[in-house]
């Protein structure tokens, strides 16, 4: 433009050649095309235009470069009523400023719609106001552009499912924000808030009743600038908003921008739930069982305050893993892989265990838990309970043991009865075969005689159990001095103490050991204690009887150095069929009825008894403790007897060719027996009663057949068997198990430990017969 200024013909101009013109003009001139910035001068009272290489864009052909020079009004004729009165306005001695002004101007032979952005400032000297300074800029991309943003932000907002409004506040003469208008709401305002034809409206002439802390909300986020979001009620609407609020820039300065949802339905969902849960809570609080909850990784959220009750803890220190706490720390391994597992696989938990009590005690607990899932079989939660099972599980075990021996006692009590059967069965085959030879007859009838009064007494003790827990125990309360009790009782008990070879010191301390009571079953009780010493007291032992008094109390024990008692029996050693595990050796006998007798008759007498022993191989003591003087209570006891074995049998047949048989059991009436009948029946045989005697026979002896009792003292049948197969003499001999047990695992066993052939007492004739016949 310098170029073009410096070529152009001013002689024809009102300004004249460049060397006159004002040297303000010159230097607005020279400033002018030094500028990157569109600039233009009017200048004079024609306006004569002057602008620079920035401004000649704007122009177009049709005003360049015919412009440079021309009259303002002239040039701009089409614009004229737009920019004219700003122009006498400045050469008045004022300015104008326009930020995006519409000016619609013919560019390339098209009028179109520009946008521009410019001011205009007087140019002075000493002289006065001489002209027009305008510095501009053409904004009509940007004027779209925006237009369209708006547009698309527009369109974007109607198509919203939330609410949108732009509203100003409203203040009094004080300046206090006391209402708001709506300036702008999209479609969904209506059905966000049930508020019709709001724009241009205030809210308070739609909803009269509204609360002030809407306005005072909002006109803080007008005055401070700070955008919030939050979630409010309005009791006057009848709703619940959700709503994030930010001052829009604008000249009045108090224009804010609503986003909102309506959240009532929400609001009442998440009500009804939180009663839900409150009545939850408050059913599970009253449950008895401990109540909880996981999340789907097993992470506890919730527990009831059953679990302050048991656990003396509060609830929400279980939270997470912290129910580990009190979860037994040998069990928890097991209790984490089961709990891992379930939440793998999604199946239902259930687990026993224990768990620490308030008390500091263990207890037995079962813990159940379901999977909560979705539509779509996803877990959610779990939920689950823990019972307190311990007083069930301790009933259950105890009422399993107590079947344990109800069971063991049954199979004692066949065992027991089938004893004397055999011998009994033995002699009548006797009776059969001797004719009229008195030697037999009186063996057999002997025999039958020992073996009825066996029977008597184990069924007697079976009728005493019967009375005694039926309440219907009878006694005949007299005074008794236990001195004469002690004599009885030993007298009883005195033949298999010497038989037993053992030692018996007895103690008996001054003073007069009166009490009142039933002499008879007193005795009885003694008599058993003293009876189990000498049977559960290896032979050559010592037994001490110790009879003492005190003021109120008259205490006779009975101490052994025997077997002694297991800690684990200890405590239920007075129970009722207690004995120690069964073993083959069933040389001791009994039916486990004695000593529980024993505390039956003593409590019956007002009195207590007690058992003491250090354990296994340690002996053991046993104490009775009665009111001295006073009337109190019975006692009573009986045990079982011996344990033999027993047969039944058919009458003999004659051998095919003799055997000769040795029968080695301790039962000595049932050996006997057996002897004879096969002694009849053709055959040789001897008898021995221990393993010993039996060793010593077979290394001197050929014997064809061995008949072993497994209940032998000190060595069974089964270790019997296996040493006799060691020897050179009896190695290919015929061994035969005699036994009262016939269970599969009964016979297995023997035929394990070496045995040809196992026979059940009381033993089948015909059978026995046929084997040795083979």
């Amino acid at each position: 433009m310098g170029a073009l200024m410096r070529a152009h013909d001013w002689r024809s101009n009102p300004l004249g050649s460049p060397e006159t013109w004002p040297s303000t003009l010159k230097t607005l001139v020279r400033l002018l095309l030094s500028s990157n910035h569109p600039m233009f001068i009017w200048w004079g009272e024609d306006l004569i235009q002057f602008y620079n290489d920035a401004y000649r864009q704007t122009l177009g052909p049709e005003r360049h470069p015919q412009a440079l020079g021309q009259p303002g009004r002239q040039c701009w004729a089409e614009a004229w009523d737009l920019i004219g009165p700003d122009i006498a306005h400045v050469m008045a001695g004022g300015s104008t400023w326009h930020e995006d002004r519409l000016v619609p101007l013919t560019r390339n032979g098209v009028r179109d719609n520009i946008w521009w952005t410019y001011g205009y400032s007087p140019i002075e000297d000493e002289a006065g106001i001489r002209g027009v300074l305008v510095t501009c800029k053409e904004v009509t991309e940007e004027h779209l552009l925006r237009e369209r943003l708006e547009q698309t932000n527009h369109a974007l907002i109607e198509t919203m499912d939330e609410g949108f409004c732009l509203i100003d506040m409203i203040r009094d003469a004080d300046g206090r924000a006391v209402d708001y208008a709506f300036v702008e709401v999209n479609r969904a305002f209506s059905h966000q808030t049930g508020l019709r034809d709001c724009v241009g409206r205030r809210a308070r002439e739609l909803v009269p009743q509204l609360e002030q802390r809407w306005v005072d909300i909002y006109d803080e986020i007008a005055v401070t600038g700070e955008a919030r979001r939050f979630v409010e009620g309005s009791a006057a609407m009848g709703r619940w908003f959700s709503v994030y609020a930010r001052r829009i820039a604008h000249p009045n300065g108090r224009r804010v921008a609503l986003l909102f949802t309506d959240i009532t339905e929400r609001k009442l969902t998440e009500e009804a739930l939180r009663e839900s849960e409150a009545k939850f809570r408050t059913i599970a609080d009253a449950m008895p069982q401990m109540i909880w909850s996981a999340t789907p990784d097993g992470q506890f959220d919730y527990a009831n305050a059953g679990w302050r009750d048991f656990a003396g803890v509060a609830p929400e220190s279980l939270h997470g893993v912290g129910w580990k706490a009190l979860a037994q720390p040998d069990e928890l391994p097991a209790l984490h892989q089961a709990w891992f597992a379930s939440q793998e696989g999604g199946a239902p938990f259930e687990i026993e265990h224990r768990a620490r009590h308030r008390s500091g005690a263990w207890r037995w607990v079962l813990t159940r838990a379901l999977p909560v899932r979705d539509e779509d079989g996803r877990i959610l939660r779990w939920m689950g309970t823990m019972t307190d099972i311990h007083d069930q599980k301790t009933i259950s075990e105890e009422l399993r043991l107590a079947n344990s021996r109800k069971d063991e006692f049954l199979a004692m009590l066949a065992h027991e009865l089938r004893n004397p059967l055999a011998p009994i069965s033995t002699a009548a085959q006797i009776l059969k075969l001797s004719g009229n030879d008195p030697k037999r007859l009186a063996h057999a009838s002997d025999v039958i005689e020992r073996q009825v009064r066996h029977m008597v007494e184990l069924v007697d003790d079976l009728l005493d159990v019967s009375r005694v827990n039926r309440g219907l125990a009878e006694l005949e309360r007299v005074e008794v001095d236990m001195r004469t009790v002690l004599h009885g009782a030993l007298e009883q008990a005195r033949p298999l103490i010497e038989r037993q070879r053992h030692t018996l010191v007895e103690e008996v301390g001054p003073g007069r050991a009166i009490v009142v009571g039933d002499s008879k079953r007193l005795v009885q009780v003694l008599a058993n204690l003293l009876t189990n010493a000498a049977k559960y007291t290896p032979e050559g032992g010592r037994i001490e009887v110790a009879l003492s008094t005190t003021l109120d109390e008259v205490r006779l024990s009975v101490r052994d150095n025997g077997i002694g008692i297991e800690a684990s029996l200890l405590p239920h050693v007075f129970d009722l069929f207690t004995q120690a595990k069964r073993t083959p050796d069933r040389s001791h006998g009994g039916l486990g009825l004695g000593l529980a007798l024993v505390r039956s008759m003593i409590v019956l007498h007002g009195g207590r008894v007690e058992a003491d022993s250090a354990g296994l191989g340690q002996g053991s003591r046993f104490t009775v403790i009665l009111p001295r003087h006073v009337a109190a209570a019975p006692g009573d006891t009986a045990d079982g007897g011996d344990a033999v074995t027993a047969m039944a049998q058919e009458a003999p047949a004659p051998a095919l060719r003799p055997r000769r048989v040795l029968i080695v059991d301790d039962n000595r009436d049932a050996a006997e027996s057996l002897s004879v009948v096969l002694g009849a029946a053709g055959h040789r045989v001897a008898v021995e009663e221990t393993p010993a005697a039996a060793l010593q026979r077979a290394g001197q002896e050929a014997i064809d057949v061995y008949l072993l009792d497994i209940g032998l003292p000190g060595m069974d049948g089964h270790r019997l068997v296996g040493h006799l197969r060691a020897m050179p003499n009896a190695a290919g001999a015929q061994m035969i198990a005699l036994s009262g047990y016939g269970q599969a695992q009964d016979i297995a066993a023997s035929l394990d430990a070496g045995f040809d052939a196992h026979l059940v007492k009381p033993v089948e004739l015909p059978r026995l017969l046929a084997l040795l016949a083979a």
